[in-house]
């Protein structure tokens, strides 16, 4: 049996995915909606050019980048996974679609290399899967409050599994070491601050605008906006359109003048 399952999510769309048996949802319909349809990253003034050089970090199963190739087929993009299952998925996603000029590295990203690091994978919540389990507790508790104890092992069940973590500035020295990045995306389940501490200050200054999704625990929120605006980024926050408030989900839009 085929380890992953193709799901219509639009009228002749269709994308891959793990197979889970017996799930009570899936979550592409809400992912496609908040890329395709709400265009979640194109928003407060982000903008993409015909032929962007884009880095996405925590590509799930290749969503955005099969909607940045749809809005600008010149896209060049570098696309970060680590969870094996995962990582099939987003290769069969662009490969089906016909997608070239994406470069989907298997591994996270943070702030300085490792060579095996345990991620927590949900086969039935992919999209939750994270370095940081601990994290997880409000997901759970609103798993709870939506359908009972009985379903938290059906939705929030776990496997644990091993990826590498590279930093960002290393992997932009083996893509492009001098070009431009139109957008830095990142959405990575609590690792943002990792992700944002492995780029060296001269490869943010070649970062034109950044989207990332922040769950606001440990005063993370603050913690990014202060970074951003450390490199001189101008930048807008929204809470996160669909995700319950009591997750404390923020969108975090980020731009500079460039010439």
């Amino acid at each position: 049996m085929s380890e992953t399952e193709s799901i219509e999510v639009a009228d002749g769309f269709s994308v891959c995915v793990p197979r889970v048996e017996d799930a009570l949802f899936t979550e592409i319909h809400f992912i496609y909606h908040e890329v395709f349809v709400e265009r979640e990253y194109l928003k407060h003034g982000i903008r993409l050019p015909d032929s962007p050089r884009i880095v996405d970090v925590g590509a799930n199963v290749g969503m955005f980048s099969l909607f940045v190739t749809r809005e600008s087929p010149g896209a060049q993009i570098l696309a970060f996974e680590p969870i094996p299952a995962i990582h099939q998925a987003l290769l069969e996603n662009l490969d089906n679609h016909g997608v070239k000029d994406v470069k989907a590295v298997r591994a996270a990203l943070g702030k300085r290399p490792e060579e095996r690091v345990t991620f927590t994978y949900y086969p039935a919540l992919a999209g939750n899967s994270t370095r940081y389990p601990e994290q997880k507790k409000l997901n759970e508790q609103l798993v709870v409050e939506q359908f009972g104890h009985g379903a938290v092992d059906r939705i929030m069940g776990s496997v644990e599994v091993e990826a590498e973590v590279h930093r960002l500035s290393d992997a932009l020295r083996d893509w492009d070491p001098d070009a431009p990045i139109d957008l830095l995306k990142i959405d990575v389940e609590g690792a943002e601050l990792e992700v944002m501490q492995g780029l060296d200050t001269p490869d943010w200054q070649r970062v034109r605008q950044c989207v990332i999704e922040v769950q606001d625990l440990d005063g993370r929120l603050d913690a990014t906006l202060a970074i951003l605006d450390a490199q001189g980024f101008t930048v807008t926050t929204e809470s996160a359109a669909n995700i319950p408030e009591v997750l404390r989900h923020s969108m975090v839009y980020a731009t500079r003048e460039h010439d």
